[in-house]
């Protein structure tokens, strides 16, 4: 097998996802494969952004329409995972702050 078809299968298992916190940006990945609960996924955020005394709130961009998107459990999380293509782009702020 090719290494670019190889690559193809492994980017196809796993959801590159951009957070981005004020001006400060994270990059990590996901496998689709697993079923990550929505308290994990905060949980992985606060911890990569340093928000342990921090109300926030974790929202998407929809690459269909550009929409911002809660993430506030577990379906809205599956659904973002399956939408993203290829990159999942979240945006984390305090709660009480205004897009």
């Amino acid at each position: 097998m090719s290494k670019n078809k190889i690559q193809a299968r492994v980017d196809s298992q796993n959801v590159e996802v951009k957070t981005k916190f004020d001006a400060e940006f994270r990059r990590f990945s996901l496998s689709r494969s697993e079923r990550l609960k929505y308290e994990e996924f905060r949980a992985l955020i606060e911890k990569l952004h340093r928000l342990h005394d921090v109300a926030f709130l974790v929202s998407y961009t929809d690459p269909r329409d550009g929409d911002l998107l809660p993430i506030n459990n577990d379906d809205n999380l599956a659904r973002a995972l399956m939408n993203a293509k290829p990159l999942l782009r979240v945006i984390v702020q305090r709660k009480g702050e205004c897009c």
